[in-house]
């Protein structure tokens, strides 16, 4: 069982690798580079510093010198602990070949070619890695190629029926913010999460064979937090007494439930609050002379000043002195530049700032860290805030921003509804998410990457936010298919 956090050896990203395992990660031998880690972490120094015995002679020597690293450096040895954990997950993100991806594209797309892929990929459309020495492509590239595409969409051969317009929900709701001055709802909502069936039959099998009769069960489940929108909150049923419960203003709020299981069961919450948008003009005052400098920092391993960073934030900055213009000038550099892309797992990217400021792709909670980093970069406050999207039609998971302007305070900026709207050729609510959200949120968490309450001490499926709820079995985090989580909306009524 795990006494420590494995989640704070991805704080050590940024130290980086041996070369050859480097090297061997790079090319997609993952295999041959997880059993060069483990051999470095087994390696012990003292036995291999420079000495005669490591050169195979064994003369008198009357003391051994210390070693002042006997099991290597520890932030190294975090910085592979992390990678190793991001390899062995990497090949399950990214599992389709070039033909089955083409095939894939056809079977959903009218008339798709061979051609037509390999334009798209030329054009970066797709992401795609080596996964031991073949090209593998990621396993959303066609719902990111369909969901981002005009022309593919179109073509669609079972199109999915098209909802209400989110368009149109949300200029209804940014007029009715200016004329009232805010909008709110009063919303309901039930989540769930647990063991698949598979992998709690895996586990109670190794369980026994360790002599146990039970798995050791760990799961958590985000709550709403307070916060300046959101009010009310009520916590009104579970489907068992919880373990822990985070209070009202933890950074990523959940509750915990711990238990012994000899059969599968999931862990339930249903809870209310009341989420309220107030409607601002970011411009109508004008910037105090002296700012703040909390929320500045940098946070690894994601919210880094890499030179990349820092020369992009100087460039959008040049020549501004008003820190709110500033701010605006970053947030339309990633609505106008960042193409909408369904993601991995958050747990196998390394820099996410970094590469999508390079590579200008992204979904919204990349959109939104990248923000955050460039926005401090440039010496503005600016902090994470995620949790769910509820419309009386839909609940998703979303993430989105925060920044701090004096004298006006907190705003928001919520990228990825920016682009959208970019998208569209809707600027009117392009640029109402530059300073204001909607009443449709569930806040439950205010800081990136920062541990439960209790810490979850596995490597968790993502650890940067927490939106689905996680599971840990006898010490170990699961992720992917090994878990099963559910969201539904019982009630929403606007006010």
């Amino acid at each position: 069982m795990n006494t420590r956090d494995l989640n704070e050896t991805l704080r050590s990203l940024n130290v980086g690798l041996p070369d050859d395992v480097e090297r061997l990660k790079a090319a997609g031998y993952y295999e041959e580079a997880i059993a060069r880690i483990d051999a470095y972490l087994a390696e012990d120094w003292t036995k291999t510093q420079n000495s005669p015995y490591s050169q195979g002679l064994c003369p008198h020597m009357d003391v051994q010198p210390e070693n002042p690293t006997p099991h290597g450096v520890d932030v190294l040895r975090d910085a592979m602990i992390a990678q190793r954990e991001i390899m062995r997950r990497i090949p399950a993100e990214y599992t389709w070949s070039k033909a089955d991806a083409i095939a894939e594209m056809q079977r959903r797309v009218k008339d798709f070619t061979p051609e037509e892929f390999e334009m798209l990929d030329r054009e970066n459309r797709m992401d795609w890695r080596f996964v031991e020495g073949e090209r593998r492509y990621q396993n959303r590239f066609a719902s990111t190629l369909i969901a981002t595409h005009a022309d593919l969409a179109r073509r669609q051969i079972d199109p999915p029926a098209q909802p209400d317009s989110e368009k149109e929900r949300c200029r209804r709701l940014h007029e009715k913010m200016a004329e009232q001055g805010s909008a709110s709802a009063r919303i309901t909502l039930k989540a769930s999460v647990g063991m698949s069936d598979e992998a709690f039959a895996a586990a109670l099998a190794k369980a026994k064979a360790e002599s146990r009769d039970a798995v050791h069960v760990r799961a958590w489940l985000p709550l709403p937090a307070a916060c300046l929108s959101q009010s009310d909150i009520e916590l009104e049923e579970f489907t068992e007494e919880p373990t822990v419960i985070a209070p009202e203003n933890a950074p990523q709020r959940t509750v915990c439930w711990e238990a012994d299981l000899t059969e599968n069961r999931s862990f339930g919450v249903q809870y209310s609050y009341r989420n309220t948008a107030v409607y601002t003009d970011p411009f109508d005052t004008p910037s105090a002379p002296e700012q703040p400098d909390f929320d500045t920092e940098e946070q690894p391993s994601h919210i880094v000043f890499t030179p990349y960073i820092k020369a992009l934030a100087a460039q959008l900055t040049a020549g501004i002195t008003d820190p709110m213009e500033k701010a605006k000038r970053i947030y339309d550099y990633v609505t106008l530049n960042v193409r909408y892309h369904y993601q991995p797992s958050y747990f196998i990217h390394e820099s996410l700032p970094e590469h999508c400021a390079r590579d200008r792709r992204g979904d919204c909670g990349i959109m939104s860290v990248t923000f955050i980093t460039l926005c401090r970069a440039a010496g503005i406050p600016a902090r994470w805030q995620s949790g769910l999207y509820v419309t009386p039609d839909e609940v998703g998971c979303h993430d989105w921003a925060m920044f701090y302007v004096a004298p006006k305070g907190w705003l928001y900026a919520d990228c990825s509804f920016g682009a959208s709207m970019a998208r569209r050729g809707d600027e009117t609510l392009r640029q109402h998410y530059f300073g204001n959200l909607d009443p449709d949120r569930m806040v439950a968490n205010s800081v990136f990457a920062t541990p439960f309450t209790p810490p979850m001490l596995g490597f968790r499926a993502d650890p940067c936010d927490n939106q689905t709820g996680e599971v840990e079995a006898d010490g170990v985090g699961l992720y992917g298919d090994e878990t099963v989580s559910s969201k539904e909306l019982v009630q929403y009524i606007e006010e």
